[in-house]
């Protein structure tokens, strides 16, 4: 089935986009700006020997997942969701101790099963601690962009966004902490599941167990709580982006909204877009934040204490 197939849902979208036509005027403007930088987004290939790259054939258990993930990234399809917080991904030599945090990854733009697994394996992997999948179906790479535009600048939340809040809100009432990695698209979903947090009246007070952290951010919004963070003297939930400055999603997204982003945004002058190439290296050595961020505190199985929290004015 082709997604938004039905003239109903196709009608809907014509009047979001006439009546928010001043907003996606500003991220036409936004592109153009920044259209030089696209060439960039799958280079280089291959250059890091500790990750597994999304674009080598070598990275997948088989030849058809590589084969898969190229059709699936281009052929317009409405796909479901491989994961919605089911499968968990774990390091070497893990062993379930009943950790008290929880931790979930949700993917990017045009990611199908097979790179959501590779992306979330060397996340668990760095951080050594079981990571789950909520994973964003692609509808091919140009549906995908529309419903970026559509939830990023119409505010019109995907149909994951709600489900992805219920299983990040359940985790909060259950575990002391709960950490949310997000990449490209999936920070788009983030700042929607910290916006319904803060909104809901039933749940806000779990807010300080929140920490996201946005690698390849797109979002053009982020928000904390004004008065939980000054209560807790860092951000509610709290928040830090990480972003390559010639990477075109981050240029257009994070990097063009400083002003209405929440949280430290670490950078560094690096090309790419893919989490494992182009992110996960520089992750883990802790180049984008000279070691100081939060995030990389984490890596190696490493707990950051308490007071650990990058300050940040809101």
């Amino acid at each position: 089935m082709f997604p938004f197939d039905a003239p109903k849902k196709l009608r809907k979208l014509s009047e979001r986009f006439i009546d928010n036509s001043s907003s996606i005027e500003k991220d036409v403007l936004l592109v153009l700006e920044h259209l030089w930088t696209l060439p960039y987004l799958f280079s280089p290939f291959n250059s890091e020997a500790s990750t597994k790259s999304e674009l080598h054939w070598k990275s997948y258990n088989n030849l058809f997942d590589y084969v898969s993930a190229g059709i699936q990234a281009v052929l317009p399809l409405e796909r479901k969701a491989y994961s919605t917080g089911t499968i968990a991904c774990n390091p070497e030599h893990f062993t379930h101790s009943g950790e008290s945090e929880k931790w979930f990854f949700i993917n990017g733009i045009a990611t199908s099963p097979p790179v959501a697994i590779l992306n979330c394996q060397e996340l668990a992997r760095v951080f050594h601690r079981s990571v789950h999948l909520i994973h964003t179906p692609t509808y091919g790479a140009v549906w995908d962009l529309v419903d970026s535009v559509t939830a990023r600048t119409l505010r019109k939340d995907g149909l994951l966004s709600r489900p992805a809040y219920d299983l990040v809100k359940e985790a909060l009432v259950t575990h002391d902490k709960v950490v949310l990695v997000g990449h490209s698209q999936g920070t788009i979903v983030a700042s929607y599941i910290a916006r319904k947090l803060l909104k809901d009246k039933k749940y806000s007070h779990l807010a300080p167990k929140l920490e996201i952290y946005c690698i390849a951010g797109v979002a053009d919004s982020f928000r904390v709580d004004k008065g939980l963070s000054e209560e807790f003297k860092r951000g509610v939930p709290y928040v830090e982006h990480f972003v390559n400055t010639l990477d075109f999603f981050g240029r257009i997204g994070v990097l063009s909204h400083l002003d209405h982003t929440a949280g430290a945004v670490f950078s560094t002058d690096r090309k790419g877009h893919l989490l494992n190439d182009h992110y996960i290296p520089a992750l883990e050595r802790g180049e984008y934040c000279d070691q100081q961020s939060r995030l990389f505190k984490y890596v190696d199985g490493h707990t950051p204490s308490d007071t650990d929290f990058v300050h940040h004015i809101y």
